[in-house]
């Protein structure tokens, strides 16, 4: 389903749009049925790269679109593509993908960051956006993302390396920029069900908390580029996995 440029709009205003219900059950029950596998897997069998929380527990699984059909379709699906279409006026192709997972009681925090906040030192423009499918319920309690409306039209926030507070080297906003931008009452927690997606601009601030709760809180994300937004050279170039040399369009 195509959106009505009052929905655009509000993507250009907010810098997000929630699309409830976007993929059907049986489309969700075939994304959850690969989830066992990418999980389990092997990167030196089946091409996708993982990361790991400091239990052991899988924080993330990188190249679905690539290696797994059902991923493949889902970053193709018309209610998707159209929108992005619409949104970078433009093809695209997929600069990564990436399953994110929060256990039960193991999935730990995302600092607050912007994508852009990342991908500005990988010699691209922000003509960029993230699709987040919803895998499972997302709820204030097993580590929901949370936006602040608007914020994407904030000046660059500063950023720095956080090394310590996850197994993942994190690329996340100053606590001084913060506190200069950031109030409590702005904060909106995204929730949902599965099969919810949510459409971000790549320089909205997001971050979320730990999983304290019974429930596992799975995402599938997909990030789109314009297609001629390709890399420039850059003197220490990222992984494939991360930043894909791939630039085949969607469609």
């Amino acid at each position: 389903m195509g959106w009505t440029e009052a929905e655009l709009q509000q993507y250009r205003e907010q810098g997000f749009l929630i699309r409830r219900s976007l993929l059907s059950a049986d489309e969700v029950a075939a994304l959850n049925g690969q989830v066992p596998g990418l999980l389990g897997g092997d990167e030196a069998r089946d091409g996708m790269h993982r990361e790991r929380e400091r239990s052991g527990a899988i924080r993330q699984v990188y190249l679905a679109h690539r290696h797994c059909p059902p991923y493949r379709q889902l970053a193709r699906h018309p209610s998707i593509l159209g929108p992005v279409r619409r949104i970078l006026d433009n093809d695209a192709y997929i600069w990564h993908s990436k399953l994110n997972t929060k256990e039960a009681f193991e999935g730990t925090v995302w600092l607050w960051h912007t994508d852009y906040g990342y991908w500005q030192h990988d010699g691209v423009d922000p003509r960029m956006l993230t699709v987040m499918v919803l895998l499972d319920r997302a709820t204030p309690y097993n580590g929901s993302m949370m936006v602040v409306p608007g914020s994407h039209r904030w000046p660059m926030l500063e950023h720095h390396a956080d090394t310590e507070t996850t197994s993942y080297r994190q690329w996340c906003v100053t606590v001084p920029a913060l506190k200069a931008h950031l109030r409590e009452e702005d904060i909106v927690p995204v929730t949902g069900e599965p099969g919810d997606a949510m459409f971000f601009d790549c320089n909205l601030p997001h971050g979320s908390g730990h999983n304290m709760s019974p429930l596992p809180r799975r995402t599938f994300l997909i990030v789109y580029n314009d297609s001629g937004n390709k890399p420039r050279p850059v003197a220490e170039p990222r992984p494939d996995w991360v930043v894909a040399r791939e630039f085949e369009v969607v469609g």
